[in-house]
């Protein structure tokens, strides 16, 4: 047995077969973005999932560990955009850790000011963060959807490691 393969314990390959598990789920891609003070800040989440009807409830995921996660608290207003096939570019860039104010020219859209929304997006959630759970080295976000509004299009996806999109039959 070689010296890498020694190195190997029974939790790095569990850690491993998680990841490669989860990474066969195709998954929406969406940006979850907030004011952090004056300066425009998200991440980018595959964990998007709608929870309730009544009350309109969605939750993600984000890391505890993440400059994210410390800017946000119950009652924080986010903004989630659906993202589009063509915003792969945008996706990359909220999955990098980037210094406030790097995001400034990311152009928005939506009437509500307390949630930035992308522009181009397929929908847009502002929603309320009504409470965060610690689950392991993340977090679950739950939050109560106060406007809604889809636009259509190809989805952004991700699967296997990699940027996917719907083709339409023809």
């Amino acid at each position: 047995m070689s010296t890498i393969e020694a190195a190997i314990t029974p939790a790095d390959n569990l850690r491993q077969g998680f990841k490669d598990v989860f990474s066969q789920l195709a998954s929406g891609v969406s940006v979850v973005t907030f004011w952090r003070g004056n300066h425009l800040h998200g991440f980018t989440a595959t964990s998007l999932t709608s929870v309730s009807l009544q009350p309109p409830r969605v939750l993600f995921c984000v890391a505890q560990g993440s400059q994210s996660y410390a800017a946000l608290g119950a009652g924080t207003c986010v903004g989630i955009s659906l993202l589009s096939a063509g915003q792969r570019e945008l996706s990359d860039r909220f999955a990098r850790k980037l210094a406030p104010g790097a995001y400034e020219d990311v152009a928005l859209t939506g009437p509500d000011e307390r949630a930035p929304l992308i522009a181009g997006a397929l929908g847009h959630l502002t929603a309320d963060i009504v409470e965060l759970i610690p689950s392991g080295d993340h977090a679950i976000v739950l939050c109560d959807v106060t406007a809604a509004q889809a636009a259509g299009g190809a989805p952004l996806l991700y699967h296997a490691r990699a940027y996917h999109t719907l083709h339409p039959r023809s």
